[in-house]
């Protein structure tokens, strides 16, 4: 897409012509000849990223802008209008990809409650669909796998974008999720999407989810995972094969989980746990320096010195 061909309705000026095939923040890693923004001087290293190739930016930080970029557009709220670009092309079957009719596998029990659009959804064979399950599309979801009563498996992404004037604008979300084989969502399991097109969020096979667990945007859920009641993974984050997250537990955003990392009962983890690492706790630590400070803690108030008048 040629950037001059985009950027007619927005308000700014074209400094120069690029093409691009795609929207992403800057710091995007997988993606090639996108299109991303640049408001705050702090951020303006990330348009290293050999992977950008147009960018809009305040006039006030044209100068930050590298020679590899092709495409520059100046306006006052670059973000708000990256997103609002992102918004117009969300009906672009060359941006978002073909639309195509729902396709249902072979030995299905799909519940007459439950609803899935009729574009753009693959069910696998043998899938079971419970009564009251919401399937939105560009989702796909693999052989075997049970989706049970209440889930919604496409909502919205939480995410917004602020202009100058102190506005939010909504993004509309373009993303796809991909349910793998022999997985189990519980009872009021969540899922939301994400927002470029080119993003996914993943559940790998034989992953089971309990009742009101929440996947968010961008997230992939690696195999053999078991994801305890009420627990949040928030978006982008990246969880390895064989995890375990806890009853109610918090993985925040951007954050990875190794293979076989276990997140213990109502923990909230802000950064990486690496692979075989137990962690508990809010905010979250190595689960053994947990309980030595729990253990201490304990310690050092059964000797405190009662008050007068207590005891």
């Amino acid at each position: 897409m040629l950037l001059s061909e985009m950027v007619g309705e927005l308000p700014g000026k074209l400094v120069r012509d690029g093409e691009f095939s795609s929207i992403a923040f800057a710091t995007e890693g997988e993606e090639k000849n996108f299109l991303t923004f640049l408001e705050r001087e702090k951020y303006a290293p990330a348009l290293d990223n050999p992977n950008i190739s147009c960018v809009f930016v305040t006039e006030e930080l044209l100068g930050f802008v590298p020679d590899h970029i092709a495409g520059v557009f100046v306006c006052e709220d670059p973000k708000a209008e990256m997103f609002a670009l992102h918004n117009m092309l969300a009906s672009n079957e060359e941006y978002v990809g073909e639309t195509f009719d729902t396709r249902i596998g072979e030995g299905c029990s799909i519940s007459p409650l439950s609803y899935i659009d009729a574009k753009n959804v693959i069910i696998g064979d043998d899938v079971v669909i419970e009564p009251f399950v919401v399937i939105k599309g560009r989702v796909t979801v693999g052989d075997h796998t049970v989706i049970r009563a209440g889930s919604v498996i496409g909502c919205k992404g939480f995410s917004f974008a602020h202009d100058s004037r102190g506005g939010l604008i909504p993004n509309i979300d373009t993303a796809r999720i991909v349910i793998g084989e022999n997985v189990e969502l519980f009872e009021k399991v969540t899922v939301t999407t994400g927002l470029f097109p080119w993003e996914v969020t993943y559940i790998g096979d034989n992953t089971k989810i309990d009742v009101l667990g929440f996947v968010a945007h961008g997230s992939h859920i690696g195999k053999n995972c078991l994801l305890a009641g009420g627990c949040k993974v928030c978006g982008n984050c990246r969880i390895g094969n064989d995890a375990w997250i806890g009853p109610g537990a918090v993985v925040s955003n951007r954050i990875s989980v190794g293979d076989g990392g276990r997140v213990s009962i109502g923990a909230v983890v802000t950064k990486d746990v690496g692979a075989g690492e137990t962690v508990s706790g809010n905010f979250a630590i190595e689960h053994r320096l947990f309980l030595s400070n729990l253990k201490a803690s304990l310690q050092a108030g059964a000797q405190e010195p009662q008050k007068n008048g207590e005891g």
